[in-house]
């Protein structure tokens, strides 16, 4: 079971009480950089349908019941990492409590300056998987600095070309021309702007489009359901404005 890998994995700082077969109670202090310690913690574990999920004792108490710029969902479930409660075992439990660990320590920082940790950020929803792929893409042919450029602060290399792309087709303009990106076939030659996406791990520079695509459409769909908490400067709902568009 994984709540017994949890348990067994338990680290310094935690203490997880099993309520039942499925259910769990965890109570967290994690450490800051500086070494003083964080408040204390409610969580409350769910073992559900080989996955697991987990989200404040009770929902709302001390962080907001929803805030997706805090990663945390409509449920109230915590995302804590890209897939990280799916197929908890003896060899991932660890890692899935460091996620946690981290994961206190940024609701930390989101409530004391109202800004989520930049290097811990990927993006809402499927778009996670996009970001992840545009980033592989981008390293292979030495565009990573580049690409999280892009994400950041919208400047860059990578970011000029997302302004190139066209809405309706979702690659870059002038197909005939050498691909912005500047990957290169096996021969060293310079692959086409409409053959790019298609080959090899993609193109970062349409990759990222896609991207800012979904985490629009993300966006908007919540807009009407979900109610700002207002403990976020740069959030979405804030204000109603769209990320990219």
């Amino acid at each position: 079971m994984s709540l017994d890998a949890l348990a067994r994995s338990c680290p310094i700082g935690a203490e997880f009480r099993q309520i039942h077969a499925y259910e769990a109670e965890i109570d967290l202090v994690a450490v800051r950089s500086s070494k003083a310690f964080t408040r204390v913690f409610q969580f409350k574990v769910v073992a559900l349908h080989g996955n697991i999920v987990v989200s404040e004792r009770p929902v709302g108490n001390t962080l907001p019941a929803c805030c997706p710029e805090r990663h945390i969902n409509m449920d109230g479930s915590f995302c804590i990492g890209l897939r990280a409660g799916e197929g908890i075992s003896e060899e991932t439990a660890p890692a899935w409590w460091r996620k946690l660990q981290a994961f206190a320590l940024w609701q930390e920082t989101a409530a004391e300056v109202g800004f989520w940790p930049r290097e811990a950020q990927l993006s809402h929803g499927d778009a996670g998987d996009v970001e992840l792929a545009a980033e592989r893409a981008a390293a292979e042919i030495g565009l990573r600095d580049d690409y999280r450029e892009a994400v950041a602060f919208d400047t860059g290399l990578v970011a000029a070309g997302v302004r190139k792309v066209n809405a309706e087709t979702g690659l870059i303009r002038n197909g005939r021309n050498a691909c912005v990106c500047g990957r290169t076939d096996r021969r060293g030659r310079p692959l086409l702007r409409r053959d790019c996406h298609a080959d090899g791990l993609g193109c970062p520079i349409v990759l990222e489009h896609r991207r800012r695509v979904m985490i629009d459409e993300y966006w908007q769909a919540l807009r009407g359901h979900v109610v700002c908490c207002g403990t976020m400067h740069e959030c979405p709902l804030r204000d109603g404005r769209q990320l990219y568009r």
